[in-house]
Parts: C-alpha cells; structure tokens; sequence
C-alpha cells in the first residue's frame, strides 16, 4: 500500500506514518499526485489531502479514480467543506483538529478492508516460500485442487508465476504445453475466448489454470515492465470470474513482479519450516513485511511442523517478532506426512487425488476452511444489507 499525501503547508507533518508504512510520499499539488497514480493503478493508496478551500476539493470532482484508492481530505472544520467532500465521494473529511497521526494510522489500516470490500468477495491468495524445498508448490496445488473438490460451486484459478521452470505444469498433466503464463502478456483484449487461447486451462468444472515457465530464460519475460504491468491487469480482470485466484511466486525474491502481485493480493501465505535456519531466513522476510503495510493480510504456514527437532510455537512466536513492531504468530500448522508426499512428488501426483484421507490432506481441508471459506463467509455476512453513509443519506433524500 502506498501512503501519498498532498499538502503545501506542512511536508513532513506525516513522518510518524513511515514507522508503520515504507511508501510514503509527498506532492506539492493533487495534479502531481494524478500523474504518479496513473502508472500505480494497481497498488492499493491511500490519499491524504489537505485543502484550505473549497476550491481545492473541487479538483478532485471530476477524477475518475478506481476502486483501490481511499481518500482522506483534512481542512477547516466547516459543515460546507465536509459535505462537499462526501457528495464527492471522499472516504473521510477531518477537521484540521482531528487530523492527529494515529487517528490517520488508524483509519489507513482500516481502509484495507474497505479496498476489499469495492474489490468484491474474490480472493486472491499469493503463495511464497523462505527457500526452495518448503512445500510452497505441494500446499498450494493441492489446496486449489481440494477447494475446488470440496466446493464444486467456488471456481478455483491456479497461477504459477514461479521464476523457475514450473513444476505445476506436471501435476496438472500439462508437461509441454502449448502456451504458458508468459503469453498472457500477448493478449490485446481482454475477453475469456482470448485468454483461452493464450494459456488458461480448464482443467474440469470448477478448476483452471495456467502453466507457469517451461525454460528459465523466461524469466526475462516476467521481468519486462510492459509485461509486469499486462499480468496485472489480466489478474485484476480475471478476479471477476472465479471465487479463488491462488497464486504460486515460488521462492520469496525481491523482485518488481512479486512485489506488485502480493500487494493486489488479499492474504499472503509465507511458507516456512519450524527449524532455526528457517527460522532465520523468514525473519528476513519478515522484516520486509513488517515495513510494507501488508502485517494484517500475512500468515505465516509451518510445514512438516511435528518433524523431528523442530523449535515450538512459542519459540518461533520469539524469534519473528523479535525487535518488530508487530507480533507475529505461525497462523497454521501442516504435519510432516512424508510417506505419503514423498510417493506423489515422485510421481508427480497430487496427494489429494491419490490419497484423500492422508494427514496432509486433511489438515489442509481444515485450512482452507478456516482462510478462504470460513473468512469469505464472516465477510459476506459482515457487509451484507450494509449501506454506506451517503448511501443513507441518499435515500432519506
């Protein structure tokens, strides 16, 4: 999320806003902030704004922002001021005397839900592992492929957006396929007939996907900002048509294509091992995350958590959170069901085809349950019949 204010009085009076959040910037004027939202289209903002008259709201009347932005207006504590600004469409108008940091801190980290709730009830769920071998690429197959089983009305979108040669692609019995995430990047228009026939796969009723990379020079492909930018667009298109978008980036990378991806995403699943190398590798990540705005949309997923030697949940609780602003817990556990996975990894079968009823298998039905069925539904009914303010006022009207 990017914290952007425009304000000619006091520059610097929103410095307490980069303890919590990493991109926070400064414009000289709301025409200054346009420019730079144009090429950020698709990164969450939030729009601090302070006029002096009424004027200055009128600026923003005619812009036709979409539906990730969330705006924030301070000015004189004046009802004509603040009513102009919500027949505008500004989230919140502040008075001047309420516009205190950890009210504004406040009302960002709320915005995120918000964002979601103009979004719509799709997620879209990235998952990434501390190193390769974790079981990044296990868990999220077989949780597209179980949600989908489980819920024959949700449809399920799989994305390998790995930078290496895409094991998925085996398992979803597309060893060679004809076109993969890459040209997605070719698509002119975007319409499901074009999609189709530039890599996305139907797998059956409710479950599709599309082949990640066959070769690694690929990967320069993926790193092309031009293509950066169509694969966003393709994700934030597709997100209308299925429930669930899961999304594999494979081994964490400080890169511009990952970076984008889980900052339109809805949760982050960082992948990791109850051992202190892991322990130490993730706090690295962590860090990142702990700077980035993304603390409430991030769980952190123990794999083969019962191994032997492994530290507890108190202990890894200690050592994330260690010198962060945030506590951070391990928000689920899978069990080291090693019989059974190691068979279908050299098969290059899922577990939940092959054995349905195996440790794994079930504690992951759990899991999707408890992140993606159950949290879609307490959100639902959280929203449902619920009108905004100016909605209300509109009606009375």
């Amino acid at each position: 999320m990017i914290i952007a204010y425009v304000s000619k009085v006091d520059k610097e009076c929103y410095n307490d806003l980069k303890d919590e959040f990493t991109d926070v910037k400064n414009f000289n004027s709301i025409n200054d902030f346009i420019s730079f939202y144009a090429a950020s289209k698709n990164r969450d903002v939030v729009l601090l704004y302070r006029v002096e008259c009424l004027e200055d709201i009128e600026k923003i009347k005619d812009i036709h922002f979409n539906n990730n932005i969330y705006m924030i207006v301070l000015g004189k504590n004046d009802t004509e001021f603040s009513l102009l600004a919500g027949k505008i469409g500004v989230d919140v108008y502040l008075s001047e005397e309420e516009a205190d940091s950890g009210l504004i801190t406040n009302l960002i980290i709320k915005s995120q839900s918000i964002i979601k709730q103009r979004r719509g009830n799709s997620n879209i769920s990235v998952f990434t592992g501390i190193s390769g071998g974790v079981g990044t690429t296990t868990i999220s197959m077989n949780l597209a492929k179980t949600l989908a089983q489980e819920h024959p009305d949700k449809n399920v979108l799989f994305l390998d957006f790995a930078y290496t040669k895409a094991i998925s692609n085996l398992f979803f019995n597309h060893p060679q396929p004809k076109k993969t995430i890459v040209d997605i990047s070719n698509v002119q228009n975007m319409d499901m007939q074009e999609l189709f026939e530039n890599g996305l796969e139907k797998l059956n009723d409710n479950l599709y996907f599309v082949p990640g990379v066959q070769k690694h020079t690929d990967r320069e492909e993926l790193e092309k900002p031009e293509n950066i930018q169509m694969f966003l667009n393709f994700i934030m298109f597709i997100k209308e048509k299925f429930d669930f978008i899961i999304i594999d980036v494979g081994v964490f990378e400080d890169v511009d294509l990952e970076i984008d991806i889980q900052e339109i995403a809805d949760n982050i699943f960082v992948i990791t091992e109850f051992s202190i190398p892991s322990m130490s590798v993730l706090k690295t990540y962590i860090d990142i995350i702990d700077k980035s705005g993304w603390y409430s949309k991030t769980h952190i997923i123990a794999n083969r958590s019962d191994s032997f030697g492994s530290v507890t949940h108190e202990e890894a609780r200690k050592i994330l959170s260690k010198g962060l602003k945030h506590n951070f817990e391990i928000a689920f556990a899978l069990p080291n069901d090693a019989i059974h996975l190691r068979e279908c990894w050299n098969e290059a079968q899922l577990v939940c085809d092959e054995y349905p009823d195996a440790p794994f298998i079930v504690k992951l039905k759990e899991f999707g349950e408890n992140f993606f069925i159950h949290d879609a539904a307490l959100y639902e009914n959280a929203h449902k019949g619920k009108k905004s303010f100016w909605d209300k006022v509109k009606q009375w009207l």
